[in-house]
């Protein structure tokens, strides 16, 4: 009976990790470090730039909002993805879309928190992302040629 519980969390986490594309934010993540590191301090030493905590946090803050951003255009595109794509969305779907929901304010209420450690213009900037990926996913994409336009992913 555990053994069964267990999987189905291990699924439903697999799953969480496919809608946000962690395999994406990681790299994000990797990248971001690199360029603080080699492009926007290069005289620094890299135990200055790896352990600076505004950088921790502004890059926790970039990462939190794009695992969101991936829960919201999930969210808004799971009629479309059952056409386009129903090997992945069959695991998508593990998923509840009251749970999707839940994650994505939770990772925008992250967000905001990591951000509010480096100043409030990081607040006032990831607000603003926030809300443009929200306005991207829920209206802007459903726009004939300016969606296809402006489409990321």
């Amino acid at each position: 009976m555990a053994s069964a519980r267990n999987k189905r969390l291990l699924l439903k986490l697999l799953s969480l990790f496919s809608v946000v594309r962690g395999y994406n934010i990681l790299i994000l993540v990797f990248a971001q470090y690199l360029t603080a590191a080699f492009i926007l301090a290069p005289d620094l030493p890299l135990r200055d730039v790896f352990f600076d905590p505004n950088l921790f946090f502004l890059i926790l803050s970039s990462a939190t909002v794009i695992a969101s951003g991936y829960i919201i255009n999930n969210f808004y595109d799971s009629e479309k993805d059952l056409i386009n794509r129903p090997k992945k969305t069959m695991l998508d779907r593990l998923i509840s879309q009251r749970t999707k929901l839940s994650v994505y304010f939770i990772l925008n209420f992250a967000s905001i928190f990591f951000a509010s450690y480096v100043s409030f213009r990081a607040v006032v900037f990831f607000s603003i992302y926030i809300f443009t990926i929200w306005l991207y996913s829920h209206r802007i994409k459903k726009i004939l040629f300016l969606g296809n336009i402006m489409q990321v992913s």
